[in-house]
């Protein structure tokens, strides 16, 4: 009878932790042949160099992503299962954002984070427009475009990795804590 209360408390406190929601996601390399059809004379690939093909396996949904070198910029596209652009984008640095931009954002990091470094930065075209890879390819910045960024970031006693994204005023979209690595491949 004196431990009554105890066991629906502790029956409580794990039925809480069963139903936290976790969004695994994983991004694998794969073969050409793996990749979905596309008409890749029409991407105006002819002179791009180092392409290779992923897979991002999603909770909800399945991505390819197209990753390549093009005139000494980091390129990527991203594909849903049937080869329809989501979006598109490249890798960029503090110096190519806007100044307004990156002070709106820097501001936002300086005061969310204690301290920060910045992992990468990729400028982001959504896959709506028929023009996304002209856009993409001639490093436009228009007012759809968003800022991807991987960081590391310390909020309390450790640091953690972050990715957030920024529209084009730098103002913040989301910010999510980002999975650690995947050393699968590490044999031992």
């Amino acid at each position: 009878m004196k431990y009554n209360h105890i066991i629906p408390l502790l029956l409580l406190t794990f039925s809480l932790n069963s139903f936290s929601q976790t969004k695994p996601e994983r991004e694998h390399r794969i073969k050409k042949s793996q990749f979905p059809y596309l008409k890749i004379e029409a991407l105006a690939l002819e002179d791009a160099k180092k392409l290779r093909y992923y897979k991002e396996v999603d909770s909800s949904k399945t991505t390819y992503t197209l990753k390549f070198r093009k005139n000494k910029m980091h390129y990527h596209i991203d594909f849903n299962e049937k080869g329809t652009i989501l979006k598109t984008g490249f890798k960029v640095s503090e110096v190519d954002i806007p100044k307004d931009t990156y002070a709106n954002i820097n501001s936002f990091l300086r005061e969310n984070f204690k301290d920060i470094k910045i992992k990468y930065i990729q400028q982001c075209y959504p896959g709506t427009s028929d023009d996304v890879l002209k856009n993409t390819l001639q490093n436009l910045i228009l007012p759809l475009n968003t800022y991807k960024m991987m960081l590391r970031g310390k909020k309390s006693d450790e640091r953690e990795d972050f990715i957030a994204i920024f529209d084009a005023e730098g103002n913040l979209i989301k910010i999510a804590m980002a999975l650690p690595a995947n050393y699968d491949r590490v044999l031992y």
